[in-house]
């Protein structure tokens, strides 16, 4: 029986008994997928996504849709939120019309099938690229990610004990064209590029100890490297090309063959690397394929079983044996795009189940004590307040269905040590795209507040500072090891069972070094100079003299890594240095489009809900809020929008970097709440912004936080000498937000 076949529903019983069944006939086994994933039948799945360098996350790329040679080019910007918006560009233009993080990057040239920019770069046709100042080619992170992941798998297969098992990766892409060429010679850029990065991770895998079957295996390889992949795509049927109509020949038909170590004449069959659209074939699988990789998206919200089941079938050996002793994953490589795959599939796989086979979600006693004490509640009481809201039911158990609520409502939960479980229920309906709309009449309230606030500041120092710097950064690239080789993270989770249910545990990550991404020395310079706001000429002088004094420089390691690593290592001397030399000063300001008002100045009907809050709960604010809807960050934020307090006339949560104001470090700053408060004699209006931090204690509030409450400080001070009085003020979970504001009316 096939993994993932289907069968007719026979209706059976009469009256309250009727139900549905499966028309089984001679039944062997009645799976489901946990039983099928449980009892080691297909293989298990581990997802893994890439990361931008440096540990940011990735939450955006930009793709190269079509080219018209010396005039334009067509782009498409793509988010995590975002299905995409295409851009036309013509030469000469800026990238910064597409993403604010490509600023200074211009079209130089563009030709029948490429983009040449500004920053020595040149994509493609259908290549995908991160948008920030470096443009690393998002397919070729992917790509090398596989490989690794590849060879890691088939190294084990080919040297286990017994008959080697040949082990198959498949990608999946959007553009023919890219793998077939333009005039279909099978001569694609992304072919090329996928064969070089294969030919550099053979030399690679060749330096370990291996085997010498394996040895021989890798130097075949080595020795043919175009024949090590093949594709197939639906136009290949009217293709004449017989090197095109044998490798069709080969995935659609000679699975014997394709899982063969050797052709028929006894040479190394290499061929193991296929590529395809998304559709491939209705019914294709093969039991040997252990990584998928995902260049292109699926397109649709069609099934993550269905997606994973090409390769999740029990492998063979080189005698066609099925191999059922061992423990089998699948690699499946997507981007960030669909980073939440693995949550899908597990909530997938436990949606399957009959309620009698879930493990049942439960909180112990102990465990509502330690949140009602948080709450500073009577446990009895908050006991009853639990059941009565339906969240759990007499014996503590959760009901699966309000699992997410019951997190939204008392965040305190996922802090407890008793036996919640947040991977046991995905929550499948999370919009960060969801608005909350603002109070008209409320802001009018705080609008000079608010057209304040978003004034434009310019941050300088003391002239001194220079010489200091000068003095130090050699000593900074040598203590922080600035300099390295290229390299990106994934993010990795596995599929694993806790009990009967589906789980997605965080897995090992992989930091992968990419070759030949590095820039010419001069770009590398100004560069760093751009966006830590030291002279060029500074930071030659101060890379000239770390190299002279021994430390290792290649230029290879001019690199986006590189520059990550000096634009933060400058950052923490500067948080540790210059907080006390920081000054600000008003700059000419244009009245434009804010998180909270248009051009014109008019308020905005609404705005994007994770703008004020990733977190939400049912429920309307008190009539002061600024919005209609509850949406918090963290629980002392939810506490300050539950406080009504009789001074207060509006306040609400300042939508995230929208007020940006410029610390000493590279990254801007923006606090959390807005009040306008009457004075104790209720005739004079006090403007007060709190930044909170969800910490028991102000020794937990890490120094980098610190530098930038500081810099905040000196904000609101030269707003102030400027002829506007805000007070700023910090908040921790022991300061109420009603202390804060009392001290200051009464002041």
């Amino acid at each position: 029986m096939r993994y993932g076949s289907t069968f007719p529903e026979l209706t059976v019983g009469k009256g309250k008994t009727k139900h549905a069944v499966k028309d089984y006939q001679e039944l062997i086994y009645d799976l489901n997928a946990a039983d099928s994933f449980n009892q080691g039948l297909i293989k298990g799945v581990v997802k893994e996504h890439l990361e931008l360098p440096g540990g940011k996350k990735a939450e955006k790329k930009v793709k190269v849709l079509s080219t018209v040679k010396g005039d334009s080019a067509n782009m498409k910007l793509t988010s995590a939120e975002n299905a995409g918006k295409i851009f036309t560009l013509h030469v000469g233009e800026s990238l910064g019309s597409i993403d604010n993080d490509l600023d200074g990057v211009v079209v130089e040239t563009i030709s029948k099938n490429s983009v040449s920019l500004s920053n020595g770069q040149e994509k493609q046709a259908g290549e995908e690229f991160f948008p920030d100042q470096y443009g690393i080619s998002y397919q070729e992170g992917m790509i090398e990610l596989t490989l690794m992941r590849h060879f890691e798998t088939e190294r084990e297969n080919f040297c286990r004990e017994g008959l080697p098992i040949k082990t198959l990766a498949l990608f999946f892409i959007d553009s023919i064209e890219s793998f077939r060429g333009p005039e279909g010679k099978n001569d694609g850029w992304l072919r090329k590029k996928f064969t070089d990065m294969l030919e550099s991770r053979v030399k690679k895998e060749l330096t370990r100890q291996n085997t010498p079957e394996y040895e021989t295996y890798l130097k075949a390889t080595l020795d043919n490297i175009d024949a090590s992949c093949a594709g197939y795509f639906s136009q290949d049927n009217n293709d004449s090309d017989e090197s095109i109509a044998n490798e069709v020949k080969v995935i659609l038909h000679g699975k014997k063959e394709l899982l063969s170590f050797t052709d028929e004449e006894g040479k190394p069959n290499v061929l193991r690397f296929l590529f395809s659209k998304w559709t491939l074939k209705e019914g294709w699988d093969n039991p040997n394929v252990f990584t998928i990789c995902k260049l292109r998206s699926s397109g649709s919200e069609i099934s993550k079983l269905q997606e994973v089941g090409r390769g999740l079938r029990l492998p063979v050996d080189s005698a066609g044996n099925r191999i059922s002793d061992s423990s089998f994953m699948l690699n499946y490589i997507v981007d960030f795009t669909e980073k939440d795959f693995a949550n899908k599939l597990v909530a997938e796989i436990n949606g399957e189940l009959d309620a009698d086979q879930k493990s049942p979600l439960s909180i112990t006693e102990e465990d509502i004590i330690k949140v009602a004490e948080k709450r500073n509640v009577d446990v009895n009481k908050f006991f009853i307040e639990l059941m009565t809201k339906g969240y759990i039911e007499f014996n503590r158990k959760v009901k699966p269905e309000t699992f997410d609520d019951l997190l939204i409502e008392y965040p305190e939960f996922r802090d407890v040590t008793g036996g919640l479980n947040a991977n046991r229920i995905i929550n499948r309906n999370s919009n960060r795209n969801d608005k909350v709309h603002i109070r008209k009449a409320r802001f009018e309230e705080l609008r000079e507040l608010w057209a304040q606030l978003n004034r434009k500041y310019i941050l300088y120092f003391d002239k001194a500072i220079d010489k200091k710097v000068e003095s130090e950064l050699p000593s900074i690239i040598k203590n922080k090891h600035v300099f390295s080789r290229q390299t990106v993270e994934s993010s990795r989770k596995v599929l694993e069972f806790e009990g009967n249910v589906a789980v997605a545990n965080e897995g090992t990550h992989a930091e992968l070094t990419l070759h030949n991404r590095h820039y010419g020395y001069n770009e590398f310079l100004k560069r760093a100079s751009r966006y830590t706001n030291v002279p060029v000429h500074i930071l030659h002088k101060a890379i000239c003299e770390a190299g002279n004094s021994g430390y290792p420089l290649t230029n290879e390691m001019f690199n986006d890594s590189s520059l990550i690593r000096l634009i933060g290592a400058v950052d923490d001397w500067k948080c540790d240095q210059l907080v006390g030399f920081v000054r600000y000063k008003q700059a000419n300001y244009t009245v434009k489009e804010t998180k909270l008002t248009n051009a014109d100045g008019t308020v905005k009907d609404e705005v994007v809900q994770a703008y004020i809050g990733n977190k939400s709960m049912p429920g309307e604010p008190p009539v002061k809020y600024l919005y209609d809807a509850y949406a918090h960050d963290s629980g002392l934020e939810l506490q300050n929008i539950k406080t009504e307090i009789d001074e207060v006339i509006v306040y609400g949560k300042i939508p995230s970097h929208s007020i940006c104001i410029p610390t000493v470090a590279s990254s801007n700053y923006s606090p959390d709440f807005m009040y306008v408060v009457k004075k104790a004699d209720g005739t004079k209006e006090l403007n007060i912004v709190i930044e909170t931090k969800a910490y028991d204690k102000e020794s937990n509030i890490s120094p980098d936080e610190n530098t930038k409450i500081s810099c905040a400080e000196e904000f609101f001070k030269a707003m102030t000498a400027n002829g506007y009085t805000v007070q700023f003020r910090k908040q921790i979970n022991s300061t109420g937000v009603k202390n804060i504001i009392d001290e200051l009316v009464t002041s």
